[in-house]
C-alpha cells in the first residue's frame, strides 16, 4: 500500500531545503496563544534541526505532533506499557480527511494518525497511521534519530468520538499543508498493541495503549494545498 510518508515527502522536500535556510528563525510566530504552542514551537526546532541533519524519518514524522499542537490541542499523558513495564507517554491523533475535487468540495476518504512521543526532545516516538477499518498503513518506532520500521504485529482501534469548534493557528517558519489545512478540534476513542522487532537484539518491542479518548484535530486536506494527496494515494501499490 502506499506509505503516507512517500506521499508527505513530495511536499516536505521543498520544506527541508527552506528549513535549512530559516532554522535561525525558529519558533516564530502570529495569531492567538494558547496552551500548547510553546512545544509546537519546541517540537518544530527539534524537527528543523532533524532536517538540518538530513534525519528525514524524525523530521518528517514530528511534522504531526507539530501540527496537532500548533491547532491549540494539548496532548494526553498516558501510560503506555513497554515490554510489560509502565512509561509514561504524550499522545495525540490526527483525523486526515480528504476531500472531493470540483467546485464544492465534500469530505471523502480519511484516515487517523496516532502519535506517542516520550521526554522533553521526543527521544521515543510511536507513529501509526490506521484506515478507518483499523488497518494499519503507516508505522514508524523512532528512538532518537533511528526509525524502525519493523512491526510483526499490530491490534489498532480508533475512531472518532467528536469534533466541533474551531482550532486556533500557530504560524511556525516551517510550512505545512497540515498545519495549513482546515481544523475542528476532535476527539477519539483508540488504542493500540504493536510488535516491533528490536535491532539491537534477537527479541521484540512490544507498546500497549489501552482504549481511551485521545485530544485530536480533524483536518480537511483539500487539492488547493496538496493535502488530498496523503488521502487519495493511499492504497496503491509501493514499496518502501
Amino acid at each position: 500500500m502506499q506509505k503516507p510518508w512517500t506521499v508527505l515527502a513530495s511536499f516536505t522536500a521543498a520544506t527541508l531545503v527552506l528549513s535549512l535556510s530559516v532554522l535561525t528563525a525558529c519558533g516564530s510566530s502570529t495569531g492567538p496563544s494558547a496552551p500548547s504552542f510553546n512545544e509546537a514551537r519546541h517540537l518544530d526546532t527539534l524537527a528543523q534541526q532533524a532536517a538540518a541533519a538530513s534525519e528525514f524519518d524524525r523530521f518528517r514524522v514530528l511534522q504531526y505532533p507539530v501540527a496537532l499542537l500548533a491547532h491549540g490541542v494539548s496532548p494526553e499523558t498516558v501510560t503506555v506499557s513497554v515490554n510489560g513495564t509502565d512509561q509514561s507517554f504524550e499522545v495525540g491523533a490526527l483525523e486526515l480527511v480528504g476531500t472531493t475535487a470540483g467546485k464544492t468540495p465534500t469530505p471523502n476518504d480519511s484516515a487517523f494518525v496516532l502519535v506517542a512521543w516520550q521526554g522533553t526532545d521526543a527521544s521515543q516516538v510511536i507513529y501509526l497511521v490506521a484506515d478507518v477499518q483499523g488497518d494499519v498503513i503507516d508505522e514508524a518506532l523512532l528512538q532518537d534519530t533511528t526509525p524502525n520500521f519493523a512491526l510483526t504485529s499490530a491490534t489498532v482501534d480508533v475512531g472518532l468520538s467528536s469534533s466541533v469548534g474551531a482550532c486556533p493557528t500557530l504560524k511556525l517558519a516551517s510550512p505545512s499543508n497540515l498545519i495549513n489545512a482546515k481544523c475542528t478540534k476532535a476527539k477519539v476513542t483508540g488504542d493500540f498493541d504493536l510488535t516491533f522487532a528490536d535491532p539491537q537484539s534477537d527479541g521484540s518491542l512490544h507498546y500497549v495503549l489501552a482504549s481511551q479518548s485521545i485530544p485530536a484535530v480533524r483536518l480537511l486536506l483539500t487539492a488547493s494545498n496538496g493535502g488530498q494527496d496523503i488521502i487519495t494515494r493511499i492504497g496503491r501499490p509501493t514499496t518502501r
